[in-house]
């Protein structure tokens, strides 16, 4: 799992669902392998600033020892990492990880939250959803957007909300979910999203109305567009097809009409012959 400098790129958006449970590994190398890597844990959980719409890193659950002993998580800067075939390699330098990280960021790592399962809540108490997904830019760890989920069914009927940057306002205690066993009146055991009220107007994406509209909307699209081709084809044909069936029409009411005084004829002749028969002409 070699890497080169020219082969680390970065992405300037990052989502929590895309790293989410993804393998961590630690460079170690060897004498015989400088390359060798050893595999930490995997991602448990996404950490945001307590005050401010910024995701500062991530805890990796790390296996127990001996599969008895339970060993803490470790904490990893929002870019104390680099991707390398698909999977979190984390960077060999003392301000990546645990209390160099911490000390780096300038943060109580008890005091930061845990973003994903917050309920989104507008600031005029109007719940929105669930947080389900964080976007972050990874070099400043800036958040970006926010997906919420409203629960599988009004996921799948009505699709998820999106939420810009300008409607993230941050966490707010005293509201929301129950964070940790307290007394009644501990407000600070309850968390939320709080978010602007012109979150109510974002953009819901995905749901199957949506779907049935655009399929509705593509394909009425799809009529007008067939039916101005066909008319703009068919036109001059049509009008070719008439022009071509009125000169046979007129073509056919004169050889009728030939044949029509050729009979008119016939019978004027046979009824003066007949005249002149009787006549004893």
């Amino acid at each position: 799992m070699g890497v080169r400098p020219f082969d680390i790129i970065m992405p300037m958006e990052i989502h929590t669902k895309d790293l989410a449970t993804k393998k961590v590994w630690t460079e170690r190398p060897r004498k015989n392998d400088p390359d060798a890597t050893k595999k930490v844990g995997r991602i448990r959980s996404f950490v945001f600033h307590p005050k401010e719409p910024r995701c500062v890193g991530f805890l990796i659950k790390r296996p127990d020892i001996a599969l008895m002993f339970h060993r803490k998580d470790l904490f990893v800067a929002f870019n104390g990492y680099h991707m390398q075939d698909g999977d979190i390699v984390l960077n060999d330098d003392a301000g990546s990880k645990d209390k160099g990280a911490c000390k780096a960021l300038s943060i109580n790592l008890d005091e930061c939250v845990i973003w994903v399962g917050l309920p989104a809540i507008t600031q005029d108490g109007t719940v929105l959803g669930v947080v389900d997904d964080v976007a972050f830019d990874s070099e400043t760890g800036r958040v970006l957007g926010v997906e919420l989920s409203q629960g599988a069914t009004a996921n799948t009927l009505l699709g998820r909300r999106v939420l810009p940057a300008q409607d993230i306002c941050g966490f707010k205690r005293g509201m929301g979910t129950q964070l940790y066993m307290a007394d009644d009146d501990d407000e600070r055991a309850k968390g939320a999203l709080l978010v602007g009220d012109t979150a109510k107007a974002a953009e819901v994406a995905g749901g199957v109305a949506e779907k049935a509209g655009a399929a509705t909307a593509v394909a009425t699209d799809k009529a007008k567009r067939t039916y101005k081709k066909v008319r703009t084809v068919a036109k001059p044909k049509v009008q070719e097809a008439s022009k071509a069936a009125g000169q046979a029409v007129e073509k056919g009411v004169y050889a009728t009409g030939k044949q029509i005084g050729r009979t008119k004829g016939m019978f004027k002749n046979f009824a003066d012959e007949f005249k002149k028969g009787m006549n004893g002409e």
